[in-house]
């Protein structure tokens, strides 16, 4: 019985030529064609050859990170393997609406296109920035914030005690010092915005007229909502969800605990980089994770469900 969930990596997942290697893939290379005709934009060239300074860009960033999930998603269903269950990260989200069969390639590249873009345009609007909190729970964090009076709340509730931050730039200092004073130990991210809170409220506006011109469809496999970590049935119900998504924080603590808690026993980190991998074995150690940010992580992670596969057979048999 397949117990795999698929993760698909946010923003901080790139890295320089994080496609280039993958683009010898057919079916990897079929994404991205449809990907660059959607949006209209040089995705190809985002992914194997940009300059990590130039591909930090939030709204360059997006697509990459989208388009790497997507083209290895597809390399996977190709030799037909799958998974019961979904789940991404911010940006991910995307990643696996699409794969879940709630989203069109094409649509979700348009999404995914048009909300870089939004979200680049207001950090000009109102500067912002994120930080990343150790040692502390969300509760403190919140409380510290609000007795601080600080347009700073938390984005990204990670671990039990890792909370991302988001707000205004000229007031991250000010939050470092209360969070560090309370216990906690700051980290600096490399974002040009205040992703995931209020201060986005403006360009969620306009991004959730833009969701209403898209068809969503019943999801195919499990997807749980970023911000509340429950199972998203319906068109309706994804659709009001994705609206809130910009400005709402990611509770991806409670994802992995309610993965854990509909049997989930495999997981597969879909796309670039590590990020989720890490956090998931933070959480529990123990849990199968495998990542396939390279070539080579793909054909292991492929060829060890061959041989999973190949053994439960044998077992059947045997019975």
């Amino acid at each position: 019985m397949n117990t795999t969930c698929w993760l698909f990596p946010g923003q901080g997942s790139q890295s320089q030529t994080m496609g280039k290697a993958f683009l010898q893939l057919p079916a990897f290379c079929r994404v991205i064609e449809e990907i660059e005709t959607a949006c209209d934009l040089p995705v190809s060239r985002y992914i194997s050859s940009l300059p990590d300074n130039e591909l930090k860009r939030t709204d360059r960033a997006q697509l990459g990170i989208f388009a790497m999930s997507m083209g290895v998603a597809a390399c996977l269903q190709e030799k037909h393997f799958s998974s019961i269950a979904v789940a991404g990260h911010s940006l991910g989200h995307f990643s696996a609406l699409t794969v879940a069969g709630v989203l069109d390639l094409k649509d979700a590249a348009m999404l995914v296109r048009e909300r870089g873009k939004l979200m680049l345009s207001a950090n000009t609007r109102q500067a912002g920035g994120m930080g990343v909190v150790q040692g502390l729970s969300e509760a403190v964090v919140n409380n510290c914030l609000e007795n601080a009076d600080l347009d700073i709340w938390p984005a990204n509730i990670n671990l039990i005690d890792q909370v991302v931050v988001s707000g205004r730039a000229d007031q991250l200092n000010q939050a470092k010092d209360v969070l560090v004073a309370a216990g906690g130990r700051w980290v600096p991210l490399n974002v040009s915005g205040a992703f995931h809170s209020p201060l986005l409220d403006v360009e969620a506006e306009v991004f959730a007229d833009l969701i209403d011109d898209v068809p969503f469809h019943k999801p195919e496999r499990v997807v749980l909502s970023n911000s509340t970590g429950r199972i998203l049935h319906s068109p309706e119900e994804i659709r009001r969800d994705l609206k809130e998504h910009m400005t709402s924080r990611v509770s991806w603590f409670q994802i992995m605990a309610k993965l854990s808690c509909l049997g989930i026993s495999e997981y597969c980190e879909v796309g670039s980089g590590k990020v989720l991998t890490g956090l998931l074995l933070r959480h529990s150690r123990e849990t199968p994770v495998s990542s396939t940010g390279t070539p080579v992580l793909l054909n292991r992670y492929m060829q060890k469900q061959r041989d999973s596969i190949e053994a439960d057979s044998l077992n059947e048999d045997a019975a």
